[in-house]
């Protein structure tokens, strides 16, 4: 199977939000040691930050010393008989290295800053097993020790971070790019006295053993990664001279973040409960890879079997040569393996999934959380961040949940409760880094950023949801919905053509897309009544019984939609995000952050809204031949076999928002098919589930609905 890598990361009472970080007595939070300053409960600029990208670097002079050290790790995936070394880049105050003090760590473990790649693996049919990843292995017996200001003088920019990543094909948009690219944007922290660390990972250029998305060989390397920072766990300082090197600049506290993939690991690493890993602050992250490819037993992405997709796409410690154009054939194999598995399962939840599942996996955590989720993320969707605040609060860590009006994408340089983010961030970290009695861990629960006009609301609980029945309008005793001319439908409202060019559409003709299914009995509507101002908050559920003749297939979408617009049809402004993968909505400049002179100035941007006549608020997909599971995605492991004409009970958990109903609007439920902007089912229906030849398949399918038997639950926000 040839793959080609994609690019990609209740009642509850609404208050006034108090200016976060305000105190009352100043001088409270006013600490400094000999090194280090806080004021005002934030760590303040102490030392200038050099520029890692200079072509004259060198660590001589600089107030930031920067070298790599390998960590081993416990397994030995690419069976060269050696545990795999891991590389990380560290970025430490020369005055922690001095032993002026003892630096916390910020810890970002993005596969792709190593370096990414686009070509395809190829294809073969040597199966892989997957137990043979955990054979036994050799550690290595250090030779010698060397000091991390040694390592710093024998430094060589070319070799360890400023290095061309080999991207092949030659002509790709990544071609020529610049390695370990993400250790520049963590310099307004290493200003102020944290000490930065970036690693990949197993498998990733620098490193050894095997990419494994999702798996937990990968967790455990960047867990490897926060032992050896709190002093528990050996790293080198190369891959060959067996020269051990410690951290001891360290203070033993981690906290680790990351935006996507990177968002995705510090949750990971934190259900081990692995000592050292104080806190972490997950930006548009995954709990459970199952739930980013599928949907309630149905797949919902164009390549459900996407570990070996992300996996090829960050494997350059892989190749077997500097050039990156052969691959470790036994990692051919475990590609294919992975890809085979995850297809086959055709959207139901399997064992192949359990592992790469860490929503259920609370039972270790012990450190704290700032979880930050964009609310028109439909890459990475709501979903996922629900999962992690369930997970902290069932441990009973310590959690707060920041929802923005943003795609897939962190917050920097935006205002948020009149506090620029990053000096938020710098408060959460100085209180679990530094101990600074700043208040922090008192943050509202949860911080919403309004669709109405952007401001911030504050409210006490996340999960608690009150439900209100909302009525739903029709006409008929049932409504019918097909299949029939969805692809031709999409094809003329975005201009793509099949599975590839509908990755690419348009993301902000999506919304209007799913109001305009009238003809062809492509789409049902339903008008919901709710009052004026109510704020959906939490999960909306979709209680519906549908009947199909269809009882030889499986793998069937069906879609849920709610949609906001204005009751005489009219544009309104919204925010309104432009493609799937990183969606990210259009900002503007409001003004300039005048930071020290070791950080420099910043612009700070707002999110601008455009004008629509049509806004989703949430969405939901499942099986047609899966009904009657819960929100669970554990509840989803086998497909039923209908019986014709049958009423099923059927229940959408919609993915979870929060979103006002602005006066003069109403929502619109809207049930139709498959998803031409998730899972493109043309005429090759690729993940059809069937025994019959092709020419014997009808590719389009229709189901029932009994409209007196709908029911909307919605969960709203007491004000």
């Amino acid at each position: 199977m040839k793959k080609t890598a994609v690019l990609s990361l209740l009642l509850a009472c609404a208050m006034t939000i108090p200016a976060f970080g305000a105190e009352t007595e100043t001088e409270k939070n006013d600490f400094q040691n000999d090194f280090l300053v806080v004021r005002d409960g934030v760590l303040q600029p102490v030392l200038e930050v050099s520029d890692m990208r200079d072509p004259a670097y060198t660590n001589e002079g600089s107030d930031v010393l920067r070298f790599c050290v390998y960590v081993e790790t416990d397994n030995d995936t690419d069976n060269d008989g050696m545990a795999d070394l891991v590389k990380a880049l560290v970025q430490v105050p020369r005055a922690a290295v001095e032993g002026k003090y003892k630096a916390g760590t910020i810890y970002d473990p993005t596969p792709y800053g190593a370096g990414t790649m686009t070509q395809d693996y190829p294809e073969t049919d040597v199966p892989f097993h997957y137990e043979d990843l955990y054979r036994e292995c050799e550690k290595r017996e250090p030779v010698g020790e060397m000091s991390s200001m040694e390592a710093a003088d024998l430094v060589d920019p070319a070799r360890d971070w400023d290095y061309t990543v080999p991207t092949s094909p030659k002509d790709s948009p990544l071609d020529g790019k610049t390695g370990v690219e993400y250790a520049e944007v963590y310099d307004y922290y290493l200003s102020r006295g944290y000490a930065v660390v970036v690693a990949s990972g197993i498998g990733t250029y620098g490193s050894e053993g095997f990419e494994l998305c999702g798996t937990h060989l990968e967790r455990d390397s960047h867990k490897a990664v926060v032992e050896w920072l709190a002093g528990n766990r050996r790293a080198f300082t190369d891959r060959t001279s067996n020269i051990e090197i410690k951290a001891d600049w360290s203070n033993k506290k981690v906290a680790m973040t990351g935006v996507s993939y990177g968002g995705t690991l510090p949750f990971e690493v934190a259900t081990t409960g692995v000592e050292g890993l104080v806190t972490v602050i997950p930006v548009a992250g995954i709990a459970s890879w199952y739930d980013y490819t599928n949907s309630q037993g149905v797949s919902t992405i164009f390549d459900v079997n996407y570990a070996d997709n992300l996996s090829s796409f960050n494997c350059g410690g892989v190749y077997l040569d500097k050039d990156w154009t052969v691959l470790n054939p036994e990692y051919v194999s475990w590609l294919n393996q992975i890809a085979g598995d995850q297809e086959a399962t055709n959207g139901n939840y399997a064992p192949i999934w359990e592992e790469s599942d860490y929503s259920e996996d609370w039972e270790n955590i012990h450190c704290s959380a700032l979880v930050i989720q964009g609310l028109n993320d439909y890459n990475v969707t709501t979903k996922q961040a629900d999962l992690m605040v369930q997970a902290f609060r069932k441990a009973g860590a310590n959690v707060r949940l920041v929802l923005h009006q943003n795609g897939h994408n962190c917050l920097d340089n935006t205002i948020v409760n009149g506090e620029l983010w990053n000096e938020t961030v710098n408060r959460w970290l100085a209180h679990y880094l530094y101990g600074v009695d700043n208040g922090a861990q008192d943050m509202p629960a949860v911080l919403v950023q309004s669709n109405i006009d952007g401001t911030w609301k504050a409210y006490d609980s996340w999960r608690d949801f009150q439900y209100v029945d909302a009525p739903v309008s029709y006409e008929t005793a049932t409504s019918v919905v097909r299949s029939r001319e969805m692809a031709q439908t999409f094809s003329d409202h975005t201009g793509a053509q099949g599975a590839a060019e509908a990755d690419s559409a348009p993301q902000d003709t999506r919304d209007i897309f799913y109001m305009n299914l009238t003809e062809d009995a492509l789409a049902a509507y339903y008008p919901i009544e709710l009052p004026e101002n109510t704020t959906v908050y939490g999960v909306p559920e979709i209680h519906l019984k549908l009947s199909s003749e269809i009882t030889e297939y499986e793998g069937l979408m069906i879609t849920a939609v709610l949609v906001d617009t204005a009751d005489d049809g009219s544009t309104f402004s919204a925010y309104m995000t432009k493609d799937r993968l990183s969606n990210n909505l259009p900002a503007r400049v409001i003004g300039r952050y005048e930071g020290a002179a070791s950080w420099g100035s910043t612009d700070i941007e707002e999110y601008v809204q455009d004008l629509t006549r049509a806004k989703v608020l949430s969405y939901g997909w499942t099986d047609l031949t899966n009904p009657g599971s819960g929100y669970a995605s554990r509840e989803y492991t086998e497909t039923s076999r209908l019986e014709a004409g049958r009423f099923y009970d059927y229940t959408f958990y919609m993915m979870p928002t929060v979103y006002t109903v602005a006066p003069g609007h109403h929502l619109t439920l809207v049930l139709t098919t498959w998803d031409p902007y998730r899972a493109f089912l043309d005429e090759s229906f690729e993940n059809l589930d069937t025994d019959k030849d092709s020419d014997e398949i009808d590719y389009n399918y229709s189901y029932v609905i009994d409209n007196e038997a709908i029911q909307v639950r919605m969960p709203v926000a007491g004000e």
